[in-house]
């Protein structure tokens, strides 16, 4: 019909007043910005593609929390090397993931760091379960290494993060879209003028986080796959949606909702994951072996 506007159009001027809405709503609203030692762990590797562990390691030492948030990580099970001591060392920990995992999963640790003092503990513990079921899940994914899907679970909740430090009773709406993954979303951009995923935009780009990551925050409660269009990007929001069913299907029994079965129903065909794996990470998950 002549004037008619397609869907994708449609979709994408939704999206634009969306991402216009959450900017003014955070107008005088501090989004954390990045520490000045991801900073300069950035200008490193930029400058040169092996630079000494030493150097790394003193600009992590600089940031306790950092450090010990990365030496955490390093001794987790699915980061860390079978039959080896326990990491207790920033060098040890650097030598153990690699430089590649390092420059991967730094500035998610950062942004964790940042925000954990200043937002309700459950979004913070459901976001550290699902950045670990994640990377478990990638073991069975192509294409999708480890510390990429535990930085998409780090962030893919970030807009949800800030947006409970700007606005008092979040918490409730958050939730909400845990177990109704698809009519939440649309309660938050009711009450909001957008939702999470779009302030997670905001997040992204004041990190100058890649692409894929972008994707994954704006669209992990998306319901038609064959809309993201980048490979890895597709397997990174299929991985972190069958991660919170996992995480809430272990967590919380009044999650399992219809909207949640569907998203895992869909997730898993898209990953082509089996039952049995996915019963061996919950179970994995509730006896706390994934950390």
């Amino acid at each position: 019909m002549y004037g008619a506007v397609s869907k994708d159009k449609k979709t994408k001027m939704a999206l634009k007043e969306q991402l216009e809405t959450a900017t003014k709503q955070m107008q005088g609203f501090e989004i954390p910005a990045m520490p000045a030692e991801v900073m300069q762990l950035q200008a490193l590797f930029q400058k040169t593609e092996f630079p000494d562990t030493a150097d790394i390691a003193d600009i992590i030492a600089r940031n306790t929390v950092l450090s010990g948030e990365l030496i955490r990580l390093a001794n987790q099970a699915q980061f860390k090397r079978k039959d080896s001591d326990e990491i207790t060392t920033i060098r040890g920990a650097i030598e153990s993931l690699g430089l590649l995992r390092l420059k991967t999963v730094i500035t998610g640790l950062a942004f964790k760091t940042l925000v954990s003092d200043k937002v309700f503990d459950e979004v913070l513990e459901h976001t550290m379960d699902v950045s670990n079921v994640s990377a478990e899940l990638s073991r069975w994914v192509d294409g999708v290494v480890p510390e990429e899907a535990y930085m998409a679970g780090l962030f893919h909740n970030a807009g949800a993060i800030i947006m409970s430090m700007k606005f008092d009773g979040y918490s409730q709406i958050f939730f909400n879209t845990l177990t109704n993954c698809y009519t939440g979303i649309l309660k938050e951009i009711e009450l909001f003028g957008a939702h999470h995923g779009v302030y997670g935009l905001l997040v992204a780009k004041k990190w100058q986080l890649a692409s894929m990551y972008a994707q994954v925050m704006l669209m992990h409660h998306q319901k038609d796959f064959s809309i993201i269009k980048e490979p890895r990007a597709k397997s990174l929001v299929a991985i972190v949606q069958l991660a919170n069913a996992i995480v809430g299907e272990s967590s919380f029994d009044q999650y399992n909702g219809d909207e949640i079965k569907l998203m895992r129903k869909n997730a898993q065909t898209e990953l082509m994951i089996e039952d049995e794996i996915v019963d061996e990470i919950r179970i994995s998950l509730m006896s706390n072996s994934l950390v």
